[in-house]
């Protein structure tokens, strides 16, 4: 698992003073305590301001600890899986790359690669994983007939599919060789789920919707699931085409937000001044 360290290292600052005596030790180790404990709280604090999912920030902050190392020095780290691209930044992803490592890929007649990929939308208030769908949107896809998931089968790996916009995709009667399980020596076969479709959603009629919301939800189903205890609930998705001639698929690169960097450069001088005053104390 990655990790992304802060260093509070006093040992250089106190090879300044004269002598460190049994006298002056256990405040120099308590100042050196304090100002991690306090440097791992700054780090949460700015991780809850900076502009992330929340479900992502409670994750940051969760993983951020400190631990002493070495009687004038402490080290606080975040273990969190992505805290190096939220500090440092990252390139931009083309997700078109999946269309050729997912199984789950599709093909048209003409043998062009696809997926169809469903997209979560969150409940007003939801933002954990994703942005939440605007509450206008929400009012009407609560009111859509429901779809759900009525059987589940095994479809081919690289089926070859039409689409269309009633059926939705349907497998061609000619198929071709596409990939084979390496234990069988069989066609590979991936699951698939039969659905039993309700409504969809029409933006059109929803006022004081942007044109990019218009686009984003359009076409959203409500799907009925049920929990492992019986209960039922509701998830909305939309199903988008993603193919190799599809514009747009990339996530933008993202600037470091340098939240670890911002903490440690604000610390260090009330860092200093605290062991100043530690040691001064001390040999009064």
């Amino acid at each position: 698992m990655a990790q992304f360290k802060v260093s509070v290292d006093l040992s250089q600052m106190l090879n300044a003073v004269p002598i460190i005596t049994r006298q002056v030790f256990p405040l120099v180790n308590q100042a050196v305590r304090a100002i991690a404990e306090q440097t791992a709280a700054n780090w949460q604090k700015e991780v809850y301001r900076a502009k992330l999912w929340s479900g992502e920030k409670d994750a940051y902050v969760k993983s951020i600890t400190w631990a002493m190392a070495g009687h004038f020095a402490a080290v606080v780290q975040a273990d969190y899986k992505n805290a190096d691209e939220i500090e440092t930044g990252r390139p931009p992803h083309d997700l078109k790359t999946m269309l050729s490592t997912s199984p789950k890929v599709r093909r048209t007649k003409d043998g062009l690669r696809f997926m169809i990929i469903p997209l979560r939308a969150n409940t007003p208030g939801n933002d954990a994983l994703a942005q939440s769908m605007p509450t206008d949107v929400y009012t009407a896809a609560s009111q859509l007939k429901a779809s759900t998931i009525v059987a589940q089968s095994k479809r081919a790996s690289g089926e070859m599919t039409s689409m269309h916009p009633q059926w939705s995709a349907k497998p061609l009667k000619k198929q071709t060789p596409f990939m084979s399980s390496t234990a069988t020596r069989g066609t590979f076969m991936v699951p698939r789920n039969v659905y039993k479709w309700g409504g969809k959603l029409d933006t059109s009629g929803i006022a004081n919707l942007s044109s990019a919301d218009q686009k984003r939800y359009q076409g959203m189903v409500r799907m009925d699931n049920r929990t492992p205890g019986g209960k039922t609930y509701s998830s909305y998705l939309t199903f988008r085409v993603m193919s190799e001639n599809s514009p747009g698929w990339i996530i933008p690169a993202r600037p470091g937000l340098y939240l670890a960097k911002k903490t440690a450069d604000a610390m260090q001088p009330l860092a200093e001044k605290v062991i100043n005053e530690a040691v001064a104390q001390s040999l009064d």
